[in-house]
């Protein structure tokens, strides 16, 4: 498809000054989302939970103690109201939602006496009106799971009132969170993918001006090569009238022939006029889609325009510019004007080149066929000679004659030397077993020497050679025989390579590198265009993997804050010493590490070696020391060792005389409202035992278990089954200072897990949010990459090409100092007759100094470009044809010289 046709090329010509617009609306409203977002990220519960709480019910859960506990806790998005009883809920309350009116939710507290298994909440003692209701059971029965488990965590922990509370917070997180959705992945997604696409249309938009601006050079410049051409047609129009007046005048027996030549040429004249005024038609048009879209075109007569493209265009005037060269050069050349003769080595230089190359491999050739070829060659530049010598006379019909005769003898010259190189290369061919490809490399030889013979300008020489009635360069022409002849020898020094060799893998490493580009080019394409939607296709399944909930364990801890302040309620003298003494040879007694200091210390150590960390929030403990015969009734555990086992309902009654008597010596540590734990306070039990052995039961904090997964007061178990300590078992006892600090980093722990919330958003809108984003993110750090390698490519392209130029230009100086000597090595020696030998060597030497001067003048032009045009695969190119074209004339200057100086030594 060319440029015109191409619909992107066409949407940025007509949009391309809105895309910057499109980019800073994108970006802000990346900026509007992401405040949004932000706020419904941290956004609180603001309406207070309304509680109905029936009377008599027991842990001290009344009206007046659940609305002081509640003050200032219980919050939620949505109003509602939870009532609280003790009975079983009936049938139409749990299964069908049918609950009195005005009340949301319902709680009871109460358990059932002959199921007293506490591990699996009892879901049908809650009920959530609204979600009872819905056709799908699924999410009543988990809210209600999650809400009677938070209940039993905190009557674990010895709370009553505050045990209602946190079952309200919970069912606030999971029923009655608002319809806002609070997940930071989620809306980090959706600000996300505004503001990427913003970059990526930004990206596009840079990489589309530039792509404009070389469209906008390319045009300038066929611009100016067609106004170029199109003001040298007055000139070319003299010289072929001229050319045609003198052919029509040629003698009576060259009369055909000069007939032939006349048509041919009046025919090329007519096509390159007519072609001139299309392309410029054509470039009307252009003028008008690429630089100013209100600029007239004028229509032929028949109203109809052809459609035209860039490449197109440009391919067409450079086509013109080569057909003009053509007929202006033809003309000389068969009429005898005064640059005929440097025609004619224009078009002797690649053959005569590729000859020169092929005899410096005599010793692998027929030495026959290699003097006869060498003849031949002789007697092809002596032609050039001889048109360069005739330019004195004078134009007219026997100097048209002359002129035909000579490029007969041409024609006859160039099969004798086609002839002789394709004899030389079928004998060569059967002796190489690889000949793939080879008329693909040969034709690529042919189009390499002429860019260089030019120094990369395009060539005229097929134009040219049709005008003159040479034929073009086929598969038969001598260009084509020597090209060939040149690849079959560098194909026939590699097999020899590789057979002396085995272990030479360079050719089966290129056949390898050829076969995966070529093998794999499509698939590297794919990749490109896949590998961001696999991304975010990847990351849109983590994200949603996750579910609906921002509940996250294994995640680091940050708690910072030492134990504020330790008491110890009870005897402290009844802290038995250690039965078998710790293995640190400073240790204090027991009761010695039941200190502020000592505690610490222990979990600074702890969170600096492990992986924990201090409290999250500031914590006063109070240490109660509990004979346990006084509380509680116990009975040992015969599964474990040295554990024992407490009634939980027994554990309950202890806790409300634990807090009582806590609250007549520490008031400051127990409300007086809820008779519960204050926030900010943790009463700690260690139960003593008469054998001297003592168990560290669950801390009872102020703190509320509340929202997803709590683990604060979940193991129910760490209160109803301890483990003693200190017993005579001939192993180290393990200080009860430890014992409270390994406790209160626990404790740590689950506070920083407590109060997790749902993230109310559905699997597939988190899937989508993120995979879009990670798409347009990996598409937009792609094209970076892209880009980036690209200018790196350019850059070090860039600064290779100017070393390489550097060196042309060194080795340009050494050929331009030298060229004296070149001309007594290459005339006076070898010339130093006359006849073919002495005009061939003149010819040669013509030869080299023009290619000598085009590669100079090549050269210089390319260091006086800007710094900025030095760059790129066309500079870089023009580059590699100036050096190619020195080297072969590096290579010439030493054979000629080494030649000479052989002769001088004989």
């Amino acid at each position: 498809m060319t440029e015109r046709g191409s619909p992107l090329t066409t949407l940025f010509r007509r949009y391309h000054r809105w895309v910057p617009v499109v980019a800073l609306l994108l970006a802000g409203l990346s900026v509007l989302i992401g405040q949004y977002g932000h706020r419904q990220v941290t956004s609180e519960p603001e309406h207070p939970i309304s509680f109905v709480v029936e009377d008599g019910l027991p842990y001290g859960i009344t009206q007046e103690s659940v609305e002081a506990a509640a003050q200032g806790r219980a919050l939620s998005r949505e109003p509602f109201t939870m009532m609280v009883v003790e009975r079983e809920l009936e049938w139409d309350e749990y299964q069908n939602g049918q609950l009195p009116d005005g009340v949301d939710v319902m709680l009871s507290v109460g358990h059932d006496p002959q199921d007293e298994d506490i591990v699996l909440p009892d879901a049908r003692r809650v009920s959530v009106a609204h979600l009872a209701q819905l056709d799908d059971w699924m999410p009543h029965h988990q809210a209600a799971s999650t809400i009677r488990e938070v209940f039993i965590n905190n009557r674990t922990m010895g709370h009553g009132p505050s045990a209602v509370v946190g079952a309200g917070q919970t069912a606030a997180m999971v029923a009655f969170d608002g319809s806002g959705i609070r997940s930071p992945v989620f809306w980090g997604a959706m600000a996300a993918i505004p503001l990427l696409t913003a970059v990526l249309l930004t990206l596009l938009w840079i990489a589309g001006l530039a792509a404009e601006r070389r469209r906008r050079r390319r045009f300038a410049r066929a611009r100016l090569q067609l106004a170029r051409t199109v003001l040298e047609l007055d000139t070319l129009e003299v010289e072929f009238l001229i050319a045609e007046s003198q052919l029509q005048a040629a003698p009576s027996d060259r009369g055909a022939e000069a007939g032939r030549a006349s048509s041919r040429l009046k025919q090329q004249w007519e096509a390159v006029r007519a072609e001139s005024l299309s392309l410029a038609r054509q470039e009307q048009v252009l003028h008008r889609e690429l630089i100013d879209p209100d600029a007239p075109v004028r229509t032929p007569r028949d109203g109809t325009l052809e459609p035209v493209g860039l490449e197109r265009f440009e391919e067409r005037v450079e086509a013109l510019r080569r057909r003009a060269d053509a007929l202006m050069h033809a003309a000389s050349v068969q009429v005898g004007f005064a640059d005929s003769g440097t025609v004619l080595g224009q078009l002797a230089l690649p053959l005569v080149q590729a000859v020169e190359e092929i005899l410096r491999h005599r010793e692998l050739l027929d030495e026959q066929a290699c003097d006869r070829l060498e003849g031949q060659r002789t007697r092809l530049l002596a032609l050039v000679q001889e048109g360069v010598e005739g330019l004195g006379a004078e134009p007219g019909p026997e100097r048209v004659a002359a002129q035909a005769d000579l490029l007969r003898r041409w024609r006859a010259a160039e099969k004798r030397i086609g002839g002789t190189l394709r004899r030389l290369g079928d004998s060569l061919q059967r002796r190489i077993d690889n000949t793939d490809q080879l008329h693909q490399a040969v034709e690529q030889r042919m189009r390499t020497r002429l860019r260089a013979v030019t120094a990369g300008a395009s060539d005229t020489q097929a134009e040219l050679r049709a005008s003159l009635g040479l034929g073009r360069p086929g598969d038969r022409s001598a260009e084509y025989c020597a090209e060939r002849m040149l690849e079959l020898l560098q194909r026939a020094a590699a097999q020899q390579t590789t057979d002396e060799d085995p272990s030479n893998r360079r050719s089966l490493s290129k056949v390898w590198n050829r076969w995966f580009t070529l093998r794999h080019a499509g698939a590297v394409g794919a990749g490109i265009i896949l590998l961001p939607i696999l991304v975010g296709l990847i990351a849109g399944w983590a994200a949603s993997a996750q579910g609906q909930h921002t509940t996250v364990f294994g995640r680091t801890l940050t708690g910072d804050q030492p134990l504020a302040e330790l008491r110890v309620f009870g005897d402290p003298g009844q802290i038995p010493d250690y039965a078998f003494p710790p293995t640190l040879e400073d240790h204090p007694s027991n009761q010695e590490t039941v200190t502020l200091d000592y505690v610490r210390e222990r979990m600074e150590r702890a969170a600096e070696r492990d992986d924990v960390a201090l409290l999250p929030d500031r914590l006063e403990l109070t240490v109660v020391l509990l004979p346990i015969e006084d509380y509680i009734d116990y009975r040992q555990d015969l599964e474990r060792e040295n554990g024992i086992m407490i009634d939980y309902w027994d554990l309950l009654d202890a806790y409300q005389q634990i807090r009582q008597e806590v609250a007549a010596e520490y008031p400051e540590v127990i409300n007086s409202v809820t008779g519960e734990i204050q926030l900010g306070q943790a009463i700690l039990p260690v139960w003593l035992l008469d054998d001297g052995g003592y168990a560290v039961g669950l801390p009872l904090t102020g703190e509320i278990s509340a929202g997803l997964d709590s683990r604060l007061g979940e193991y129910y178990f760490l209160a109803t089954e301890p483990v003693v300590r200190n017993v005579d078992d001939e192993s180290p006892s393990i200080p009860l200072g430890s014992l409270l600090a390994y406790d209160l980093t626990e404790l740590g722990r689950t506070m920083e897990y407590n109060h997790q919330e749902a993230a109310a958003v559905s699997p597939e809108a988190l899937f989508w949010a993120v995979a879009v984003a990670g798409w347009t993110g990996s598409q937009t750090v792609l094209l970076v990459l892209v880009a980036a390698v690209q200018a790196i490519g350019q850059w070090t392209g860039a600064r290779s090409a100017r070393r390489q130029l550097a060196a042309v230009r060194d080795r340009l100086n050494g050929l331009a100092m030298g060229l004296d000597l070149s001309r007594i090595d290459m005339v006076a020696v070898l010339g130093g007759e006359r006849g073919s030998l002495g005009d061939a060597a003149e010819a040669d030497q013509r030869l080299y100094e023009a290619a000598l001067v085009t590669a100079w003048r090549e050269a210089q032009l390319l260091e006086s470009l800007p710094r900025r045009q030095q760059r790129g695969p066309e500079w870089a190119a023009r580059v590699a044809h100036v050096d190619r074209l020195v080297q072969t004339l590096s290579e010439r200057e030493a054979d000629v010289a080494q030649r000479a100086l052989e002769l001088v030594r004989s």
